[in-house]
């Protein structure tokens, strides 16, 4: 008896041999690699994780299940199914290059190029996957370099015509019906029009910390020159600083950033706060994205002007092979930090639909079209009722890259807007060309 158990149980472990060592003869190798060659991703992988409790372990279904999971960017799985592959049979030159490509993906860049550099030196490589390893190694070697502290900068200049340089009204003559009386308007509160000059900077860092996380910094300077109207002068000077983290569904950020800003050579005000976002990639097309901020606007002229500000943006971006659309909407709030000037308090709904287009390596053409509606908390201590605002915003522009180093930008753009009190109704035009150059 003892000696036909013994007899059952070896044919059972032959058995189980023979049908892992058999896969690739399996109906389930031919459908499964067909479904990968159609490049029918999702049915793919359903059929692969179907089948790996029985055949995991075999090289040609690990082969197989390591393609798949790329396919749908389980690309943690695909590096454990490619490295048993390669641990099995060391000389599957094709196995070790999509090890090479499951760890680049993965960030491991010091994986990526110590195989990719192998491949090159193998005498049995075919010119084809040479090549391939070639260009492997190449990016992979750059992403590492990436990795170190990396500045871009660039500098602009800018010649426009600004047709309402201080968003005045047209009317002649206001009613306010606190004095209940008509007064004439000042010329700095109509509208006036000039052309300018405006020189600009920017700088953008990047430090990596490890394969998912690194410090990003950008720094944006502007100094506004107008030919006639010189109390209009501005300076402008943004900064951010943000930590990003990557995990496996999304990456997020948190930072904080200040914006001052100089009126006619004199120190005017800041905005400053902490940032926190969140990025989704959903698949190669679509990306969604959000981020919040709170903060304060200091006012150095007039402490009445301080405000408690925070916001909210979601977008929405779908990218084609030449095309590239976003939608974003957004949600803001200023809180005056004094009951004298709480008529400044506001609360602000806009959305934006923007538009890249990829003319050809040389052209870029973009379009942005937005609305903004804007209501006031309190009573406006003139006028004596609440301001509210709508706003219509368009601009389009169209950009020349002559190289790496130069390109040329002709932009237009106009605004619309449209209040309960007439003072603050206004119309603007601007149209601008730049020239940028970065290094």
């Amino acid at each position: 008896m003892k000696k036909i158990l013994l007899v059952i149980f070896l044919l059972l472990l032959t058995s189980e041999a023979i049908d892992a060592k058999t896969f690739r003869d399996n109906g389930a190798f031919t459908q499964l690699r067909e479904k990968i060659q159609n490049n029918e991703s999702a049915s793919a992988w359903q059929l692969a994780t179907t089948l790996e409790a029985v055949h995991l372990g075999d090289v040609d279904f690990d082969f197989l299940y390591g393609l798949a999971a790329m396919k749908v960017q389980e690309n943690e799985r695909a590096v454990y199914a490619f490295e048993r592959v390669v641990a099995n049979q060391p000389s599957w030159l094709d196995a070790q290059y999509y090890l090479a490509s499951a760890y680049y993906t993965m960030k491991n860049y010091h994986g990526a190029i110590e195989i990719t550099q192998s491949l090159s030196k193998a005498e049995t490589i075919s010119p084809k996957l040479k090549q391939s390893a070639a260009n492997l190694n190449n990016i992979s070697v750059a992403a590492l370099s990436s990795q170190s502290l990396v500045i871009q900068q660039s500098v602009n200049v800018n010649l426009g015509y600004d047709s309402n340089i201080n968003a005045g009204t047209s009317e002649d003559n206001i009613y306010l019906p606190f004095l209940d009386q008509d007064i004439i308007l000042s010329e700095n509160s109509k509208e006036n029009s000039d052309s300018y000059l405006a020189l600009g900077y920017q700088l953008v860092g990047s430090k990596a910390l490890t394969q998912s996380s690194k410090l990003t910094f950008s720094g944006t300077s502007k100094l506004h020159y107008f030919t006639s109207d010189s109390e209009y002068n501005r300076f402008t000077v943004r900064t951010n600083l943000q930590y990003q983290k990557d995990f496996d569904a999304f990456s997020a950020s948190a930072g904080v950033r200040a914006v001052p800003l100089w009126l006619d050579g004199s120190y005017y005000r800041t905005q400053y706060g902490a940032t926190v976002g969140i990025n989704k990639t959903i698949d190669k097309q679509w990306l969604l994205s959000g981020q919040a901020f709170v903060g304060k606007s200091k006012n150095d002229i007039n402490r009445l002007l301080n405000t408690d500000d925070a916001s909210l943006q979601i977008s929405a971006q779908y990218i084609m092979q030449r095309w590239r659309h976003a939608l974003s909407i957004v949600y803001s709030e200023e809180e005056s930090e004094f009951v004298e000037s709480q008529h400044n308090s506001k609360k602000t709904n806009a959305i934006s639909y923007m538009a890249n287009f990829a003319i050809n390596q040389f052209w870029l053409a973009s379009a942005n079209i937005s609305f903004q509606h804007q209501a006031y908390q309190h009573q406006h201590p003139f006028f004596l009722e609440k301001q509210v605002d709508d706003m219509w915003l368009f601009s389009t522009s169209i950009l020349y890259k002559d190289s790496t180093r130069w390109s040329y930008q002709l932009s237009a753009n106009m605004q619309d807007k449209d209040s309960n009190l007439a003072l603050f109704s206004y119309q603007r035009a601007e149209i601008n060309l730049s020239a940028r150059m970065s290094f």
